[in-house]
């Protein structure tokens, strides 16, 4: 029960997360820096107000993460993964915000042309048109969130601009004995993602590959 968006490239999708990065940036005369602050940009900038509930029991949904109710602009992360009383889901909770701003920006429009959501529900207070669940990851509308969200949070130049400066080159580094999530580990908190999020952007972005072992020295310059 998903709203219905048209294809988007991932070149689209990236462009939009840019240059929401770049008019937040202008506005404050500020240059793109991670980590990017994901729930500033979406209450300050966006004007969507944010809050955590027990979204399982309060729309009677299972594995829901975030939602947004574009009409009264509000968003809601699930308590699970609220990062004050669960900081080890920071990376995860950041993701999830990147998510909604993803929906927000790419998807509001097409929020009032499905009903179907509103089927699920005999109540008469609106409910969100977007609910995410994790397991609804590989819909369209989904996808693209979860991409969006990694452009945003992992921007591709910030990206390269780290991989450079703790491996003094820009090309891939090629390895059999580390595996990828064990390199993304080391990156990924300075951007405050999950560990699997980062292993996925670096894939995205051909930079770890498979075939000869990561120099020990370069590991540890991490």
């Amino acid at each position: 029960m998903t709203i219905t968006v048209p294809y988007l490239s991932k070149e689209q999708i990236e462009r939009e997360a840019l240059d929401l990065l770049e008019a937040y940036c202008r506005e404050r005369g500020e240059t793109i820096r991670i980590p990017v602050p994901a729930d500033e940009i979406l209450e300050t900038y966006l004007g969507l107000s944010l809050d955590f509930d027990d979204l399982q029991t309060k729309l009677g949904v299972p594995d829901v993460l975030g939602a947004l109710w574009p009409d009264k602009r509000e968003v809601f992360i699930d308590q699970s993964l609220d990062p004050k009383d669960h900081p080890q889901k920071e990376g995860r909770y950041n993701f999830s915000i990147g998510h909604e701003i993803g929906h927000w920006q790419l998807h509001r429009q097409y929020s009032g042309k499905d009903d179907r959501q509103a089927e699920m529900f005999n109540d008469p207070e609106p409910k969100p048109t977007m609910i995410c669940r994790a397991g609804q990851s590989r819909e369209r509308v989904e996808w693209q969130a979860d991409y969006f969200s990694s452009c945003f949070l992992m921007p591709r130049k910030l990206v390269f601009d780290e991989w450079s400066n703790r491996f003094g080159s820009l090309k891939p580094i090629v390895y059999t004995g580390t595996p990828a999530r064990t390199v993304a580990s080391k990156v990924a908190p300075k951007f405050r993602v999950s560990i699997q999020a980062m292993r996925i952007r670096l894939e995205e972005l051909n930079l770890p590959q498979t075939g000869h072992p990561v120099e020990q020295d370069l590991l540890g310059g991490f």
